[in-house]
């Protein structure tokens, strides 16, 4: 913190000693890791980071645009379906089809487990359809399995 920041010595001190009691909460990691995103892309830069940490690790896409949504996702396995392939779709048919699982019985089990997601939001009947509004901007949805296997899903055109 010394060396890659220019926070006060006595505000270093501080969360040094918030470390010795706490080290599981992290905090000197998140904060180093925020004031070098801070210098390195600014404020606006730190924010866009916050939001894309945020929905990489399960929070919410309210609020999110779809310009929001394709630089959180740019690194990001991504496949263009058309419309018809989406909107009033099993999720299960939608997932296989854009490639985040080699078959519907792999999704399925995974449904039953509690771990396919649209848009972050748990997928919990196996009848569940794609509807309308559960695209964003009407372009975009966010298929995730398990915590970290994320597919963004775009409609073709």
């Amino acid at each position: 913190m010394r060396i890659f920041t220019f926070l006060p010595l006595e505000q270093i001190a501080q969360i040094e000693e918030q470390m010795k009691a706490a080290p599981e909460k992290r905090e000197a990691q998140r904060l180093l890791a925020e004031e070098v995103t801070r210098c390195v892309h600014g404020e606006s830069g730190l924010t866009v980071a916050r939001r894309a940490s945020d929905v990489l690790f399960g929070g919410a896409l309210d609020g999110l645009s779809l310009t929001d949504l394709l630089a959180i996702f740019a690194n990001v396995p991504s496949k263009e379906l058309p419309h018809d392939a989406i909107v009033g779709k099993p999720v299960l048919d939608v997932a296989a089809a854009a490639g985040l699982f080699a078959s519907k019985g792999e999704a399925r089990r995974l449904v039953q487990q509690g771990g396919l997601y649209l848009n972050n939001r748990r997928v919990s009947d196996i009848a569940q359809v794609v509807a309308s509004g559960d695209l964003i901007e009407g372009r975009v949805a966010v298929l995730r399995a398990g915590k970290k296997n994320f597919c963004l899903v775009k409609i073709a055109g």
